[in-house]
Protein backbone atom coordinates (compact mmCIF):
# COMPACT_ATOMS: atom_id res chain seq x y z
CA UNK A 1 0.00 0.00 0.00
CA UNK A 2 1.33 3.44 -0.87
CA UNK A 3 1.45 6.03 1.46
CA UNK A 4 -0.70 8.93 0.62
CA UNK A 5 0.61 12.46 1.88
CA UNK A 6 -0.97 15.99 0.77
CA UNK A 7 0.06 19.14 2.30
CA UNK A 8 -2.47 22.37 2.70
CA UNK A 9 -2.03 25.34 4.49
CA UNK A 10 -5.25 25.40 7.05
CA UNK A 11 -7.10 29.07 6.25
CA UNK A 12 -7.20 31.62 7.67
CA UNK A 13 -3.67 30.76 9.60
CA UNK A 14 -0.84 30.33 7.03
CA UNK A 15 1.26 29.28 9.74
CA UNK A 16 -0.10 25.50 10.49
CA UNK A 17 -0.06 22.99 8.21
CA UNK A 18 -1.45 19.60 7.82
CA UNK A 19 -0.96 15.93 6.65
CA UNK A 20 -2.99 13.57 6.03
CA UNK A 21 -1.57 9.85 5.48
CA UNK A 22 -2.47 6.54 5.26
CA UNK A 23 -0.53 4.48 7.95
CA UNK A 24 0.91 1.08 6.44
CA UNK A 25 1.58 -0.93 9.85
CA UNK A 26 -0.55 -1.87 12.76
CA UNK A 27 1.68 -1.28 16.11
CA UNK A 28 1.85 2.62 18.00
CA UNK A 29 5.37 2.87 17.43
CA UNK A 30 5.28 2.43 14.08
CA UNK A 31 2.56 5.14 13.83
CA UNK A 32 4.72 7.35 15.82
CA UNK A 33 7.53 6.67 13.32
CA UNK A 34 5.59 7.21 9.62
CA UNK A 35 4.19 10.42 11.54
CA UNK A 36 7.21 11.80 13.06
CA UNK A 37 8.87 10.97 9.44
CA UNK A 38 6.37 12.93 7.34
CA UNK A 39 6.92 15.91 9.67
CA UNK A 40 10.73 15.77 8.92
CA UNK A 41 10.41 15.49 5.62
CA UNK A 42 8.48 18.41 5.47
CA UNK A 43 11.20 19.91 7.94
CA UNK A 44 8.39 20.40 10.22
CA UNK A 45 11.03 18.87 12.59
CA UNK A 46 14.07 17.88 13.52
CA UNK A 47 15.69 15.58 15.67
CA UNK A 48 13.49 12.38 14.54
CA UNK A 49 14.57 9.44 16.82
CA UNK A 50 14.25 12.25 19.88
CA UNK A 51 10.89 13.37 18.87
CA UNK A 52 9.81 9.74 18.58
CA UNK A 53 11.10 8.38 21.68
CA UNK A 54 9.39 11.60 23.66
CA UNK A 55 6.14 10.54 22.15
CA UNK A 56 6.55 6.74 23.24
CA UNK A 57 7.66 8.16 26.66
CA UNK A 58 4.59 10.43 26.62
CA UNK A 59 2.36 7.29 26.03
CA UNK A 60 3.71 5.39 28.67
CA UNK A 61 2.60 7.78 31.29
CA UNK A 62 -1.12 6.93 29.94
CA UNK A 63 -2.86 6.53 26.50
CA UNK A 64 -3.45 9.56 24.31
CA UNK A 65 -6.42 7.22 23.12
CA UNK A 66 -9.71 8.93 23.28
CA UNK A 67 -11.95 5.71 22.87
CA UNK A 68 -13.89 4.80 19.46
CA UNK A 69 -11.24 4.39 17.48
CA UNK A 70 -9.21 7.39 17.81
CA UNK A 71 -5.88 8.95 19.35
CA UNK A 72 -4.55 12.20 19.52
CA UNK A 73 -1.11 13.18 21.08
CA UNK A 74 1.42 16.41 20.37
CA UNK A 75 4.87 17.47 21.12
CA UNK A 76 5.52 20.91 22.03
CA UNK A 77 9.14 20.53 21.98
CA UNK A 78 12.50 22.28 20.20
CA UNK A 79 12.37 19.30 17.80
CA UNK A 80 9.36 20.80 15.92
CA UNK A 81 10.40 23.79 13.75
CA UNK A 82 6.83 24.57 12.46
CA UNK A 83 3.64 24.22 13.47
CA UNK A 84 1.87 20.90 11.86
CA UNK A 85 -0.79 18.52 12.66
CA UNK A 86 -0.44 14.88 10.59
CA UNK A 87 -3.54 12.67 10.69
CA UNK A 88 -3.06 9.29 10.47
CA UNK A 89 -5.33 6.87 9.12
CA UNK A 90 -5.00 3.33 9.64
CA UNK A 91 -7.43 0.68 7.49
CA UNK A 92 -6.79 -1.98 9.39
CA UNK A 93 -6.25 -0.40 13.27
CA UNK A 94 -3.71 -0.11 15.43
CA UNK A 95 -2.88 -2.21 18.31
CA UNK A 96 -2.50 1.11 21.00
CA UNK A 97 -3.43 -0.24 24.54
CA UNK A 98 -6.49 1.96 23.71
CA UNK A 99 -9.72 1.64 26.73
CA UNK A 100 -11.88 -0.69 25.74
CA UNK A 101 -9.16 -2.71 23.94
CA UNK A 102 -10.23 -0.85 20.87
CA UNK A 103 -7.97 -0.58 17.87
CA UNK A 104 -7.19 3.10 16.96
CA UNK A 105 -7.99 4.19 12.82
CA UNK A 106 -6.95 7.55 13.09
CA UNK A 107 -4.23 9.26 15.00
CA UNK A 108 -3.72 12.88 15.30
CA UNK A 109 -0.40 14.07 16.09
CA UNK A 110 -0.14 18.12 17.22
CA UNK A 111 3.28 19.61 16.67
CA UNK A 112 4.06 22.68 18.13
CA UNK A 113 7.26 24.28 18.44
CA UNK A 114 9.16 24.81 22.01
CA UNK A 115 9.23 29.02 21.59
CA UNK A 116 5.78 29.08 21.16
CA UNK A 117 3.92 29.48 24.70
CA UNK A 118 2.80 26.43 26.12
CA UNK A 119 -0.84 27.30 26.36
CA UNK A 120 -0.65 27.57 23.02
CA UNK A 121 0.11 24.01 22.44
CA UNK A 122 -2.40 22.77 24.94
CA UNK A 123 -5.52 25.18 22.92
CA UNK A 124 -3.99 23.24 19.23
CA UNK A 125 -4.59 19.92 20.75
CA UNK A 126 -7.83 21.01 22.62
CA UNK A 127 -8.91 22.53 18.90
CA UNK A 128 -8.15 18.99 16.89
CA UNK A 129 -9.95 16.73 20.29
CA UNK A 130 -12.72 19.10 19.69
CA UNK A 131 -12.94 18.52 15.63
CA UNK A 132 -12.51 14.92 16.02
CA UNK A 133 -14.84 14.46 18.94
CA UNK A 134 -18.06 13.87 17.14
CA UNK A 135 -17.93 10.29 15.35
CA UNK A 136 -19.77 11.32 12.31
CA UNK A 137 -16.41 14.23 11.89
CA UNK A 138 -13.85 10.66 12.21
CA UNK A 139 -16.37 8.85 9.40
CA UNK A 140 -16.71 11.68 7.30
CA UNK A 141 -13.11 11.69 7.34
CA UNK A 142 -12.69 7.92 7.05
CA UNK A 143 -14.71 7.67 4.22
CA UNK A 144 -13.10 10.42 1.91
CA UNK A 145 -9.85 9.91 3.08
CA UNK A 146 -8.87 13.46 1.55
CA UNK A 147 -7.23 17.10 2.44
CA UNK A 148 -10.46 19.06 1.92
CA UNK A 149 -12.50 16.77 4.28
CA UNK A 150 -9.89 17.50 7.05
CA UNK A 151 -8.99 20.82 5.94
CA UNK A 152 -12.97 21.39 6.74
CA UNK A 153 -12.55 19.68 10.02
CA UNK A 154 -9.40 21.79 11.12
CA UNK A 155 -10.08 25.49 9.68
CA UNK A 156 -10.45 26.97 13.13
CA UNK A 157 -6.99 25.46 14.41
CA UNK A 158 -5.18 27.95 16.94
CA UNK A 159 -2.14 29.53 15.96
Amino acid sequence: MQSKMAIVDVSPLTDTSLDLLELRYRRRETAFHQLVQCAVEHRAARHAALLESLLVRRERLGSTALGRGHAITGAWSWCVRSPRVLVGLSEHGLAWDAPGAREVEMVALVLTPGEAPEETHFRRIEAVASALRLQRNRQRLLERRDMATLSSLLRELPR
